[in-house]
C-alpha cells in the first residue's frame, strides 16, 4: 500500500479514536499538515495554539527533519553519511554535531541489545539490495564478507576512523527516531504543549489533545496494515514499529524484509511485529529494531534491563492455527487493548515478569 494511502488511513483511524472518547463537546480542529520527507510521509497536529504559533511550529519540524536529511540520507551522495561512507579506510572524518548525536545514540543501542542492532549493517543493505530497490539473493561467501565489514570503524573525540574498507554506516533505524526527538523539543521550546508528531509511524504524543489526558493510538496489524490489532495511549512519550511489511524486495517471488539480523547476515526472521513505548523516539526506534531481530524469548529478556520501555511483540501462528499472539510487557496491563475486529486472528496475553511465561 502507498505510504500516502497508510498515514490517511492512519490520521482517519486516529480521528475516529479521539473523537469516540470525547463526549458531545468536541475540541476544535487542531492545525495540521504532512509532507513527504525522508523517504516516508510526515505528518503534525497542533492543539491549542494561534495560527502564528502553529506556523512556527511547523516550519520548526520542517527544518529539523531536513537538518537530519542533510547529514544522514544515504540516498543522497552530497549527505554527510554518504561522504564519511566513500571516506577511505584509517582516515578520520569529522562529525557535525548532529551526526555525531545519532551516531552515539546508535552506538548504545548496539552496546544495549548486545550487537542486535547495529548502525555498521550498511554493507549488508547494499548486499541484499535494500539500497537499490532491487535485491538479489546473496551467496553465502558474499554474506559473510559483507558481516566481516561490520564494525569497521571507531570514534574519536568527535570524528569516525574507518578501519576496514568497504565498511558503510546506515542510520535508517535509528534517524526517524532522532528526527522526531528533535522536533519534540522544539516544540517544546516555541511553547507548544499539546501536539501529535508523525515520521513514518515514528510518533510522539506530546502533552494530550484538549479534553483528554493522554493520545489513543492504535498497533498496526503486520497482516493487514490497513488497520489496528490493538490500542493504548500515549502521553508525553514515543512509540514505534519494526517489521518486515513496510519495506521490502522481492526475490524469486519471496518478500525480504529490511530489518537485518548481523548475527547472520539475513533480514531478520521470528516476529511479524515489535512495537516500543520509550521516553525517547530515538531508543524507541532503534529498540524496536533490536526486538524484532532477537525474536519473542530474548527480546523480553532485554526488556528486562530497560524498565522506561514498554513493548508490544507480535508473534507469528502456530501450527495448525491462523491464530497469532500479541505478547506485552507488564506495564501495558490496563492500558493496551485489542480491538474486538482483531481477537479473532490474536490472543493478547502479558509478560507475567520480565522473561517469564505469558499470561492472559
Amino acid at each position: 500500500m502507498d505510504p500516502r494511502a497508510r498515514l490517511l488511513t492512519a490520521l482517519a483511524l486516529a480521528a475516529a479514536l479521539l473523537a469516540a472518547g470525547c463526549g458531545g463537546d468536541r475540541p476544535p480542529l487542531p492545525f495540521s499538515a504532512s509532507w513527504p520527507t525522508m523517504g516516508t510521509v510526515a505528518s503534525l497536529q497542533v492543539h491549542d495554539v494561534d495560527r502564528e504559533l502553529a506556523e512556527k511550529a511547523m516550519d520548526a519540524v520542517r527544518a529539523a527533519y531536513d537538518s537530519v536529511v542533510v547529514a544522514m540520507d544515504t540516498w543522497d551522495p552530497d549527505s554527510e553519511i554518504s561522504r564519511l561512507n566513500r571516506a577511505p579506510a584509517d582516515s578520520a572524518v569529522a562529525l557535525s554535531t548532529l551526526l555525531d548525536a545519532c551516531l552515539s545514540a546508535a552506538d548504545s543501542l548496539k552496546m544495549l541489545s548486545g550487537g542486535a542492532f547495529d548502525p555498521s549493517a550498511g554493507p549488508l543493505m547494499d548486499l541484499w539490495g535494500f539500497t537499490r530497490r532491487q535485491g538479489r539473493l546473496p551467496a553465502p561467501a558474499e554474506v559473510d564478507s559483507a558481516r566481516a565489514l561490520m564494525g569497521g570503524y571507531r570514534r574519536d573525540r568527535g570524528a569516525v576512523v574507518k578501519t576496514l574498507a568497504g565498511a558503510g554506516l546506515d542510520l535508517g533505524g535509528v534517524a526517524k527516531g532522532f528526527a522526531v526527538d528533535r522536533a519534540a523539543a522544539d516544540l517544546r521550546a516555541l511553547g507548544v504543549n499539546s501536539a501529535l508528531i508523525d515520521l513514518g509511524g515514528n510518533i510522539f504524543g506530546l502533552g494530550a489533545p484538549p479534553g483528554r489526558s493522554a493520545w489513543r493510538l492504535g498497533v498496526r496489524d503486520p497482516r493487514n496494515t490497513d488497520d489496528y490489532l490493538a490500542v493504548f495511549t500515549l502521553r508525553d512519550a514515543a512509540v514505534a514499529t519494526s517489521g518486515a511489511y513496510e519495506r521490502f524486495v522481492t526475490i524469486d517471488g519471496r518478500r525480504y524484509g529490511h530489518v537485518m539480523n548481523p548475527a547472520t547476515g539475513r533480514p531478520a526472521e521470528g516476529l511479524l511485529g515489535a512495537t516500543v513505548i520509550h521516553p525517547s523516539a530515538a531508543v524507541a526506534d532503534g529498540l524496536s529494531t533490536a526486538l524484532f531481530v532477537l525474536g519473542p524469548d530474548a527480546a523480553l529478556a532485554l526488556l528486562a534491563r530497560v524498565p522506561e520501555a514498554q513493548a508490544v511483540l507480535v508473534l507469528p501462528p502456530g501450527p495448525g492455527t491462523n491464530q497469532a499472539r500479541v505478547v506485552a510487557t507488564p506495564g501495558l496491563r490496563g492500558n493496551l487493548e485489542l480491538r474486538p475486529e482483531a481477537a479473532v486472528l490474536y490472543s493478547l496475553e502479558f509478560a507475567a515478569a520480565p522473561g517469564g511465561a505469558p499470561s492472559p
